[in-house]
């Protein structure tokens, strides 16, 4: 088997999509010897040190969904957005063929914006769509973007296969544009430090209930942070942005000046979560086995999936989101710990497993181009 150079077109909206294909690309690096390329708009930092960036052309390589926040979508600026991408939708699908033929690219794998598919397409390439959802199905749910679904579904009708993770809605629209589906196992990351050597480096106490609030990357309009000092059994961990927008702490709330590019052994050292969900948080704390209190996150039909998969497959609970910006999460906290949440073993090794199926269906199509 020859090893190709394979390029990870990766959406930027929140970090779930970078941080499992991230997991991909060290599968890549460190089991297969795969010179890895990445073309992105997410933080480099999420990303392996080995992997190689690829410049931007000079627009975002999806559009994914405009937010206000963590917690509220823009359905009006994403619907704008979309309409503007889609104008010059083919003539950016040429230059980012033009910048995969240009580094050498043998394999394209997209998380997925149907961009990189057409691109692939136009260079020739094999390409497969990596994720647990289509864009075109959450847009779906939404007026007036029957041009960005169109537009969604013809690049994905381009890619070769679609690497269907779990936390997957059984929906008939769900995946109606890819030629094949392949089920993976979970991708997701487990804490690399110890629990007590993460505490002791920040400084946490180590017998403290400690509460990690994560909202993707986003700040969480209204989140009355002060409120939080009520619940003096508990000791919160605020990350930026969210950290960096209070001026003043609670005695109990510690606030991180910078997000730890270890953020999983964070998370795995926190007793619960307290987020919005998305693939990527749900993943790491099934994982590592770390209780989640959740909220809603808007009109956003992966959360419906997602909140109906919490608490069958982890020890989770539901906080209204006016609770959680008034910071009024003791009960919930309290209710969440004591309950019998059950956990459930998951395969984990999705990102081996994906890899493994790129270099496969690599060499397949070169033996159909061969003969």
């Amino acid at each position: 088997m020859t090893t190709p150079i394979v390029a990870l077109a990766v959406s930027g909206h929140g970090f779930g999509h970078a941080v499992r294909c991230a997991e991909v690309a060290r599968a890549l690096i460190d089991e297969f010897g795969v010179r890895t390329l990445v073309r992105t708009d997410a933080p480099a930092w999420l990303f392996p040190e080995q992997v190689e960036h690829l410049p931007s052309p000079g627009w975002p390589l999806d559009v994914g969904v405009a937010q206000h926040d963590g917690l509220d979508l823009d359905i009006d600026e994403t619907r704008r957005r979309w309409d503007a991408f889609a104008q010059d939708f083919d003539a950016r699908a040429d230059a980012e063929a033009k910048l995969l033929s240009d580094h050498a690219v043998d394999v394209v794998i997209g998380d997925i914006p149907p961009l990189a598919f057409a691109a692939a397409s136009r260079a020739r390439l094999t390409s497969l769509a990596l994720g647990n959802f289509g864009w075109d199905w959450i847009y779906a749910a939404w007026p007036e973007f029957d041009r960005a679904i169109a537009t969604v579904r013809a690049g994905y009708r381009q890619a070769d296969a679609l690497l269907r993770l779990p936390l997957h809605s059984l929906d008939a629209d769900a995946f109606c544009s890819f030629k094949a589906t392949e089920d993976v196992p979970l991708i997701a990351r487990s804490a690399r430090r110890p629990r007590d050597d993460v505490r002791a480096k920040l400084g946490l106490d180590q017998q403290a209930r400690v509460v990690l609030l994560s909202f993707g990357g986003f700040t969480a309009g209204g989140l009355d942070v002060g409120a939080l000092g009520e619940w003096s059994d508990y000791l919160f961990v605020l990350t930026p942005p969210v950290s960096t927008s209070c001026d003043v702490l609670p005695s109990n709330v510690v606030g991180l000046n910078q997000t730890p590019a270890d953020y999983v052994s964070l998370l795995g050292a926190s007793d619960v979560v307290v987020t919005k969900p998305g693939y990527g948080i749900v993943a790491d704390c099934l994982a590592n086995r770390v209780a989640v209190l959740f909220t809603d996150r808007g009109p956003f039909r992966e959360y419906d999936v997602l909140a109906d998969c919490l608490p069958r497959l982890a020890c989770a609970r539901y906080i209204p989101r006016a609770m959680l910006l008034a910071g009024q999460v003791g009960p919930y906290l309290d209710a969440l710990l004591a309950s019998d949440g059950a956990w459930t073993d998951q395969p984990m090794n999705g990102a081996e497993v994906a890899a493994q199926r790129i270099l496969d269906l690599h060499e397949q199509a070169k033996e159909v181009t061969f003969w």
